[in-house]
């Protein structure tokens, strides 16, 4: 156990010295025989939810500044700077000059749903700033620019121009989590001077990005320069030069490795790593080590454009049921788009590369079709189907076998209130492990009955079961349980197959 934990280290040790900007899937996505994944948007909205999610304050402020702009007298003109309000218990206004003094539970709000408080605040109405020389407490709601929440001192702000700066900061901005020993706040970008970012809201995170320069571009990315990786008060790595891509379509970003264990294969760390080559193309490694099997990585090229997907891929694949490959190399293209202005979508697939596994050798060709209506809502919205058919044809060069037939199938998914949802549904595969060269990613049996639940035990805890049936044997092949428990700064996702008697756990620094 003690040379398995040292090569675990070791695995830990290389991911972190190899992180670049990296790109996580689109969302959670769940390993399963039992249909269970027709349930993961319910994950990945809950994952939204929480990350989207908005204080009392905020909404406060929203409702304020909503407010003022009903009593102005006349439209707020975008060229000149938004009307502000300025509460205190006690007030001054030098009307000559501007001047402008209040104390005791200040508050300087103006329309476009920004403000400040403190306990004292001065300022120019005609030069358009507002100075708190002691401590300060900062809300930005305003549109086209970043949430931001956040607490620190000596604020100037010059309301005309959208600049200022505040000292000691430390709070939230978009969905990261912020300190700057000196933050400065320009039309076009954020800029933080010695301080991190994280995801992870605790006193002290579980893990951070700290930088001696952080530039933040709404909507856009964040440039971190000589960047270092903590782990808790850790540094495990330091680089030059740091950027996290948070365009509205760009994937989520997971900075630092996940890990979990599996009956099959122990302890495993994984880390996705991607450079950006070209517009469009991009470089990848999936960094995965396995206590049982040691390195299994991935490397590939892949590139994107207008519903096309093509990639280049070489290394190790592991599906659901812990069927391996190795793939020396494989070339994979699909299309997907919808039918003029008709509610389906149709997807047309091609596999073509070497596939190697347990001493066979093939060169595996596949093709493939298929058509989907768009979810289909069935008398009340709480009952919803999808349904997919299809046509494929596999080709194994080892032994000249030629598969190819339809797949169809039909899901019907029912919400009963808020916390449960239920599922039930049919598949048909032709092309299955009975007549297949490789187990990989293939149906073990060509007819199935499948069914679950999901139910929301509390804001941070949802398990879900599924049931999979051999229609044709008339028996039940497959029982999932799975648990989803959301932490302050991760979250962990654990499975049992309770007829395989199989365990997986898998952990994640805060993946919303």
């Amino acid at each position: 156990m003690g040379k398995r934990w040292n090569l675990l280290a070791a695995a830990w040790t290389v991911a972190a010295f190899l992180l670049v900007p990296t790109s996580a899937e689109a969302g959670y996505s769940s390993d399963t025989d039992t249909n269970a994944n027709v349930l993961d948007y319910i994950e990945n909205y809950r994952r939204i939810a929480r990350e989207n999610y908005l204080t009392e304050e905020q909404l406060r402020l929203m409702e304020d500044a909503k407010e003022m702009t009903a009593h102005l007298r006349k439209p707020i003109d975008p060229s000149k700077p938004s009307p502000m309000a300025v509460e205190g218990d006690d007030m001054f206004y030098d009307e000559r000059t501007g001047d402008v003094y209040a104390r005791g539970d200040v508050r300087v709000t103006s329309a476009d749903a920004r403000r400040f408080e403190s306990e004292e605040a001065r300022g120019n109405l005609k030069t358009e700033q507002i100075q708190i020389d002691g401590k300060a407490h900062m809300l930005q709601m305003t549109p086209g620019q970043m949430r931001t929440i956040l607490d620190g001192y000596r604020v100037v702000y010059h309301y005309g121009k959208k600049t200022g700066k505040m000292e000691e900061a430390k709070g939230k901005i978009d969905h990261y989590y912020i300190y700057g020993r000196r933050i400065e706040f320009y039309p076009e970008k954020i800029v933080v001077f010695d301080g991190y970012q994280t995801r992870c809201g605790a006193k002290t995170p579980d893990y951070r990005v700290s930088g001696d320069l952080i530039e933040i571009y709404p909507n856009h990315e964040i440039l971190i320069y000589q960047a270092k990786y903590w782990i808790k008060n850790k540094i495990v790595y330091a680089r030059d030069y740091y950027r996290i891509d948070i365009s509205p379509n760009a994937k989520n970003d997971r900075q630092f490795p996940r890990v979990g264990y599996s009956n099959s294969d122990g302890v495993w760390v994984k880390q996705r790593l991607d450079y950006d080559l070209a517009r469009r193309v991009n470089a990848f490694v999936d960094l995965k080590y396995y206590t049982k099997h040691q390195f299994r990585n991935v490397y590939g090229l892949e590139w994107s454009n207008a519903g096309s997907y093509a990639t280049v891929q070489y290394g190790y694949f592991e599906d659901g049921d812990d069927n391996w490959i190795e793939k020396q190399p494989t070339f994979i293209y699909r299309y997907s788009n919808r039918i003029g202005r008709l509610p389906f979508t149709y997807s047309l697939n091609f596999e073509g590369g070497r596939w190697s596994n347990k001493g066979i050798d093939s060169t595996h060709t596949y093709y493939g079709i298929s058509l989907s209506p768009y979810t289909i809502k069935l008398g009340s919205k709480s009952w919803r189907m999808n349904a997919s058919v299809g046509y494929g044809i596999t080709r194994e060069s080892y032994d000249h076998s030629d598969v190819r037939g339809f797949s169809y199938g039909a899901t019907m998914i029912k919400d009963f209130g808020p916390d449960v949802t239920a599922y039930v549904g049919y598949q048909y595969s032709e092309s299955n492990k009975t007549n297949s060269l490789f187990a990989y990613n293939t149906a073990d049996y060509a007819k199935q009955l499948y069914y679950g639940v999901s139910v929301a035990l509390t804001n941070r805890d949802r398990v879900v079961f599924g049931q999979a049936m051999d229609v044709k044997a008339h028996t039940v092949r497959d029982i999932d349980y799975y648990w989803f428990h959301d932490m302050h700064c991760a979250q962990l996702v654990l499975r049992y197959r309770a007829k395989r008697d199989s365990w997986q756990v898998r952990m994640a620094f805060t993946p919303w």
